[in-house]
């Protein structure tokens, strides 16, 4: 089945008018969403709240979308809830409860959990207990030794310690802030995104794990995202937009993004440093290279971002550089989307009309010197163009060159229908193998195959020229550059026979076209991809 496109909210806080006018924004470019799901307080207890709700309760007004939220998180928004209290159900049109907990399963497949209220020893409809995660978990059937997951929990509360091992939120407070219950119920269920709201920031975790690497089998990872409150004057983002296959119909559920961490839910190793190959063992000898530049280099840090890790570093624009998005020199017809820290454009002198380039905004020399908050976006805008490619039954090549380049390139290449990892995997491993120096000489090119969940910080030293392809199916080739690479490399791999058999078009200044032609192509990408580019709902 086709991916479902789903729309998360953090706190509305009775702000119907200003949320549902985002929704038909987005609705009315394109964006067909599936459902809207609210987290932390849906409600307020200000008069121009009650007033605003009651228009939707007498069908002056509707909502545009199919909208399930959670229950109160204090008592005086009670009232809201009077008829539903525990079991859930319709408020009025197209907006439901969905309960104090339990389990929700759409007709997709997809299965949401959901857990109301913020933590007290007390009993209450605002609060949940102990007792409340048993159950939940019992329902869940979380014990059992066949137990996979679920898609998405929905939580009011942050659970406690989710920075642990990741990057760190905007808000200090938001390191002691959560509950304990709600952390045992995330390291139980499993979910593969898990959304909260209440503190008023938004903050993206690093993926982590739900497996221990080398001791249980290999296991989707989690993504915890906390959103703002609706339309807040400090712009913290509070819409989130993303697509996901259910669970039981997802294809490579359990493949591990190159920046996941390990669990923050792993006590037992608390005082231990997440890594994901070991210093010691064989593979990481096998892999690593030992190549550090001076660590006595220094930047000046600007921490200005609101989902900032720990010692960060951010970097200016270098408004001399072709791409820099800022900058002078850029040719602002070819870009396609801008996020908040990286954007799409189409290539310059491209395979084909919708070979694009992953960049960032500020100026990054390779994916291996990005923060982790851009290698976050740069992680969600591959998975968007994976997800549209393969709407056309295609799939897709990853390739980056760090040598002889300034500011990091991600190069997107579409595959023609029934090309196989296997034969791409081939034609790279094929090149390398006949590859010549500058004088004709035979000098082959040593191609590692790294090991999954592997980081190239892992095995790469700051500066260290290398050539990264990643297949379809996940795996990840790597190149360390010594001496002489050959530019065109990556594109005379993707040009030869088996694939998209265009050994005309290795050089890209002879695929290169007029200006009209190159706003065409741009225009008819924008078209194309609008349904899968999840920062659409960014846009104001």
């Amino acid at each position: 089945m086709s991916a479902l496109k789903i729309l998360v909210c953090g706190d509305v806080r009775g702000k119907f008018d200003q949320v549902f006018g985002r929704v038909r924004k987005l609705q009315s470019k394109g964006n067909d969403f599936s459902m809207l799901l609210c987290v932390g307080d849906f409600f307020s207890d200000s008069v121009e709240a009650k007033s605003s709700w009651l228009e939707y309760l007498n069908g002056t007004k509707k909502c545009p979308i199919t909208t399930f939220i959670l229950g109160p998180n204090n008592e005086n928004v009670e009232s809201y809830f009077a008829d539903s209290a525990d079991c859930g159900g319709e408020l009025c049109e197209n907006i439901t409860y969905l309960g104090k907990k339990g389990i929700f399963t759409g007709t997709s497949g997809l299965k949401i959990a959901y857990l109301s209220g913020v933590e007290s020893n007390d009993p209450t409809n605002t609060s949940f207990n102990v007792d409340d995660i048993k159950v939940l978990s019992s329902q869940l059937g979380s014990d059992n030794a066949d137990y996979k997951g679920i898609d998405i929990l929905m939580t009011s509360s942050w659970p406690k310690g989710i920075h642990t091992y990741g990057n760190s939120p905007s808000n200090e407070k938001c390191k002691s802030c959560g509950s304990e219950l709600l952390a045992q119920l995330a390291k139980t269920c499993k979910p593969r995104y898990h959304f909260a709201g209440m503190e008023g920031i938004n903050y993206e975790r690093l993926p982590y794990r739900n497996h221990t690497v080398l001791a249980e089998p290999s296991r989707h990872v989690t993504r915890f995202i906390a959103l703002g409150h609706a339309a807040n004057s400090e712009k913290q983002k509070y819409l989130y937009a993303f697509l996901m296959t259910p669970m039981p119909q997802a294809e490579d559920l359990n493949t591990q993004p190159p920046d996941t961490t390990q669990s923050p839910y792993d006590v037992d190793k608390a005082n231990k440093i997440p890594v994901l190959i070991s210093n010691n063992s064989a593979t990481a000898d096998q892999y690593r290279w030992n190549m550090d530049m001076n660590r006595g280099q220094k930047r000046k840090s600007q921490n200005n971002n609101h989902n900032q890790p720990e010692r960060k570093h951010s970097r200016p624009q270098d408004w001399s550089c072709w791409f820099c998005l800022g900058g002078e020199k850029v040719e602002k017809h070819l870009v396609a989307s801008v996020g908040d820290l990286c954007y799409v454009a189409m290539a310059k002198g491209g395979l084909s009309p919708d070979h694009v380039l992953i960049l960032p905004i500020a100026h990054h020399s390779s994916s291996n010197d990005l923060p982790e908050d851009t290698m976050l976006e740069v992680t969600r805008y591959k998975d968007a163009l994976r997800s549209a490619f393969k709407h056309q039954e295609r799939d897709c090549v990853f390739f980056e060159r760090n040598y002889r380049t300034d500011h990091m390139q991600i190069q997107v290449v579409p595959l023609p229908k029934g090309v196989t990892s296997d034969t791409v995997k081939k034609s790279f491993i094929e090149l390398a193998a006949t590859n010549a120096d500058r004088h004709g000489n035979p000098s082959p090119l040593d191609f590692a195959q790294l090991p999954a969940r592997t980081d190239l910080k892992q095995v790469l030293g700051k500066g260290i020229p290398f050539f990264h392809v990643e297949l379809p199916d996940g795996t990840r080739l790597l190149h360390r550059i010594q001496r002489f690479f050959p530019l065109q490399f990556g594109r005379e791999a993707l040009c030869s026979a088996p694939l998209l058999n265009a050994p005309n078009r290795v050089d890209w200044r002879s695929c290169d076209i007029p200006r009209d032609q190159e706003s065409e192509h741009t225009k008819k990408f924008r078209e194309f991809f609008k349904k899968f580019d999840v920062t659409m709902a960014d846009d104001e």
